[in-house]
């Protein structure tokens, strides 16, 4: 049984281990216990009621092993301006030759400002293919539907960008770097990640980025995410996540965006009682769970028995590990069959 909690302290040495695992390329989840420290510490105070990074670990219940991790993080773009590029498209026409000319360029813009960003979706490269991945993700829509007024109206997820087996990114290459002289991509990201992006408002351009003077090379991966992000990718769309011409300004990925309550996982879900522990039987489903505490925050994949009545039946070892008993309040997420 695989639970997904909030982060604590005593998980820093496995949280290291991950990062050393999906390094290089994941530059905002550091193999650095002073960052990752830092990040453990925001996430308590939110889920303490007085922060918005939450930060979560998906566990092996039995074994305390740290899977993977999943973040929420609300009011992005307020205290620190999230800098993304958007690309718009400008037509202009030569009625005297008959002739139009449609180019993209591409705009420094801070256009999140007071969303919520989902993010940090990292799963231990040798499980990658068991499910545990829908398991995180999907609890990060849990966590915003059981506390709905923590989170702002639109949610948006940033996809790392295509780079090659080098872990080559051909959008910083012809674009970034030129205007971050002296970093390497890997740099600037930490940077973006872990200071308030005061360098990005000083060194980049405040004029738009005709698409069309690009190399070719950098065109092509426009809003094109990594091949590892693509399962990712692909759950946020069916999620009811939508592109719209917003990419990341070091690698071209694709920024995605939806209102909150039409997100498929938040409005599917039910909150209910628990009408009694025991072995769940009559008419039973595999179904997302999580508990309605913030600070003891739990989601597992558990069998729940639903009875004539619509009472709600959980097995005592399922109940134990999402601090429920008998009268506790639960939220309910069907899974597909």
């Amino acid at each position: 049984m695989n639970i997904v909690r909030p982060v604590g302290h005593a998980d820093l040495e496995q949280l290291c281990q991950l990062a050393n695992k999906v390094s290089p390329g994941m530059t905002t989840f550091p193999p650095n216990k002073a960052i990752l420290e830092k990040k453990i510490n925001a996430s308590q105070a939110a889920f303490s009621g007085n922060g918005d990074d939450y930060l979560m670990v998906v566990e092996a219940h039995n074994s305390g092993r740290i899977l993977g991790t999943a973040g929420v993080y609300a009011n992005i773009g307020l205290h620190t301006p999230f800098y993304s590029f958007a690309m718009l498209t400008r037509t202009q026409q030569c009625y005297d030759l008959d002739m139009r000319v449609s180019s993209r360029t591409l705009h420094l813009v801070n256009a999140y400002a007071g969303e919520t960003e989902v993010g940090t979706l990292i799963l231990d490269p040798t499980l990658r293919g068991k499910g545990l991945g829908k398991l995180a993700a999907k609890s990060r829509y849990l966590l915003m539907a059981q506390f709905r007024s923590r989170f702002g109206n639109r949610v948006m997820a940033e996809l790392r960008g295509w780079s090659d087996s080098n872990a080559v990114s051909p959008f910083w290459e012809h674009v970034g770097k030129y205007f971050f002289k002296g970093l390497t991509y890997e740099q600037a990201d930490l940077l973006s990640a872990t200071t308030n992006n005061q360098f990005i408002a000083d060194l980049m351009p405040t004029h738009p980025i005709y698409v069309e003077l690009l190399p070719e090379a950098a065109k092509a991966v426009i809003g094109k995410p990594h091949d590892l992000g693509r399962s990712a990718l692909n759950m946020l769309l069916k999620e009811g996540f939508r592109y719209e011409n917003t990419i990341d300004i070091f690698d071209g990925g694709p920024t995605v965006h939806a209102n909150i309550d039409d997100i498929r996982s938040v409005a599917n879900s039910q909150l209910h009682t628990i009408s009694a522990i025991g072995t769940p039987i009559a008419h039973a489903k595999r179904c997302l769970v999580c508990n309605d505490s913030l600070t003891d925050f739990r989601v597992a994949e558990v069998l729940v028995g639903f009875d004539a009545n619509e009472d709600i039946v959980i097995s005592q070892h399922e109940a134990d590990a999402l601090y429920l008993g008998v009268g506790s309040a639960l939220r309910i997420l069907p899974l597909e069959m």
